[in-house]
């Protein structure tokens, strides 16, 4: 079996933006440099300005069409003396993997995308089924989309999760000092969302339980930590409004202490339309919270309804409230069923256990 060492790994994803597929790519970059794979990492296009990846190669793709990148890309996969390529998305996927086959070397892809469309026939991905060495998915229900929609043989196909380093993960936060930064109340319960402010992340339903539960009104906060675009920001803003709830609904925007904001709240709510994976799920997890999400996509594999949270049907306000209100209620189930999703975390959701699996396919490809 190949070694680490022996393998030169061209790491590339098509942006680096706020996002679950950015922190996994940046965790995976790190994790395999640890184990002593030489990783040169990629993107098609600058990050953004909190990203801090050193050595990162900006090999950006012009709009459209880009035969160009091609001969750059063989050309940097030849100075590199690259023997492995690791993409992140089908646009990298593509112009990797068609420099790959040029030049022999296997390229294998990891799907994130939530949007079940990509997932279904298309001219990209079936010349993807023809360049791609391996599959690589964060869960397998995205798995079994691959083999069923794409028609791709089940050998070639891989899950490995997302996970968190559990050992790195701030101890030493005092949840009444944060309250009393952050400025949120200690006599509340405090619910918090973090993602995206489309609707695929069920935001809106979150709020629409609150309205309809007056428990959930006098007894608890929701914060939303996320950013959208203008018309997105706008839609949950006049939502709120039109329900009464600014006092118990704040848009919080895009937040660099999260940790924070997990280490004070009480309950972890998102209600996703779809979800690949779900990588907020483990961060929630791995600082003891329980969780209302819903039973679709990824979380169902990460969630174990009754145990480490509650997971109810997508698209319903009724379910959520009062799955909340469970929580709202005891403070043993909260306590409990944290302390159960830790437990579960620590063992099955680590940037160790993702390493490992990497590691396996990596090394068996080459082999």
């Amino acid at each position: 079996m190949t070694h680490p060492s022996n393998i030169r790994l061209l790491e590339v994803v098509q942006s680096l933006e706020k996002g679950g597929r950015t922190n996994r790519f940046i965790d995976t970059v790190i994790c395999l440099q640890k184990s002593g794979v030489s990783v040169t990492p990629m993107s098609f296009s600058p990050p953004a300005s909190w990203v801090r990846l050193p050595n990162l190669i900006e090999l950006n793709k012009k709009p459209g069409i880009d035969w160009k990148l091609i001969f750059k890309l063989k050309a940097l996969l030849k100075i590199n003396n690259i023997n492995l390529i690791h993409a992140h998305c089908e646009c990298s996927q593509l112009y990797v993997g068609i420099a790959g086959k040029l030049l022999g070397i296997p390229v294998i892809g990891t799907f994130h995308r939530s949007d079940l469309s990509f997932y279904n026939k298309s001219i990209i991905n079936t010349f993807l089924t023809y360049i791609l060495s391996a599959f690589i998915t964060v869960s397998n229900d995205r798995q079994t989309l691959l083999i069923q929609n794409l028609k791709i043989d089940a050998k070639h196909c891989h899950v490995v999760y997302g996970g968190t380093s559990i050992n790195d993960l701030p101890n030493n936060i005092d949840k009444i000092k944060c309250c009393n930064e952050l400025q949120v109340p200690s006599n509340k319960i405090i619910l918090l969302s973090i993602g995206h402010l489309g609707a695929i992340k069920g935001h809106q339903d979150t709020i629409t339980a609150i309205a309809n539960s007056k428990i959930l009104r006098e007894s608890t906060l929701l914060y939303i930590a996320g950013e959208g675009s203008e018309h997105e920001n706008r839609v949950l803003i006049h939502q709120v409004k039109k329900l009464g709830l600014e006092q118990q609904v704040i848009l919080l925007g895009q937040v660099n202490n999260v940790y924070k904001w997990l280490t004070i709240c009480d309950v972890f709510v998102q209600p996703s339309l779809e979800e690949a994976f779900g990588l907020v799920f483990i961060e929630a997890g791995a600082l003891a919270k329980p969780v209302v999400a819903t039973n679709i996509g990824g979380i169902k594999e990460i969630i174990q309804s009754e145990e480490t949270g509650i997971l109810v049907p997508p698209n319903s306000p009724k379910d959520l409230a009062d799955a909340i209100t469970r929580f709202v209620r005891s403070k043993n189930l909260r306590e409990q069923m944290g302390m159960n999703n830790f437990e579960r975390i620590s063992s099955c959701f680590t940037v160790e256990c993702m390493r490992k699996k990497y590691l396996k396919v990596f090394t068996n490809l080459l082999s």
